[in-house]
């Protein structure tokens, strides 16, 4: 058998084994969480009547779009926090840092939901690839039983199409990895960024 034939047997065996257990588009060994909580990171519960009222609040809103969108949480972020935290009164301290952790929360699960939307896309060009070097082998299965120029003709045709799938499914496959790590970065500089947050609770 061909070591392509075992990569599509192998592939959607995976595929079902994984479909019983969750998303069969989603090819990341993590867990897919497709909304993280607030409770999960924030250590007192959230008055619900605060959640979403942060949008009004064009200093608190710009200050969440910078905390949501990092690369990686350094000092200069910790400095922001404690500029923030300064400018706020005492006595309306714990409300505002409420707001604001809805809002970090809010900004970042928008961010990961773009991420989980691009893999599972992602996934399903790679299905759609290995149904069409499942394809290719069939036909050329078809062409091996039979005789003739014509059929040897078709066979190199069809070979050259398989290289070429297969290389590009291949290419693709090396970049999973990456990709499955875009949610998981987000999730740990919300956790450094509310953990930070926190120690200004009064």
């Amino acid at each position: 058998m061909r070591p392509a034939a075992c990569l599509i047997i192998l592939f959607f065996l995976s595929l079902d084994l994984a479909a019983q257990q969750r998303d069969p588009e989603w090819p990341c060994i993590q867990v897919l969480v497709p909304e993280i909580a607030i409770g999960v990171y924030w250590p007192r519960a959230i008055d619900e009547a605060l959640l979403g009222t942060w949008e009004a609040d064009e200093s608190l809103s710009a200050l969440a779009q910078k905390l949501s969108d990092l690369d990686d949480f350094t000092d200069t972020e910790r400095r922001l926090i404690a500029d923030f935290v300064e400018s706020v009164p005492a006595d309306s301290r714990a409300e505002t840092l409420d707001k604001l952790a809805d809002s970090i929360v809010t900004l970042t699960n928008q961010r990961r939901r773009h991420y989980i939307e691009g893999i599972k896309r992602y996934t399903r060009q790679q299905i759609s690839i290995a149904e069409q070097i499942e394809s290719r082998l069939n036909q050329l299965a078809e062409l091996e039983a039979g005789s003739g120029a014509e059929s040897l003709a078709g066979k190199a045709d069809i070979e050259e199409t398989l290289r070429w799938h297969e290389r590009v499914y291949d290419q693709r496959e090396r970049l999973i990895g990456t990709l499955c790590e875009r949610p998981v970065k987000l999730e740990e500089n919300l956790s450094r960024v509310l953990r930070e947050l926190a120690q200004y609770l009064p």
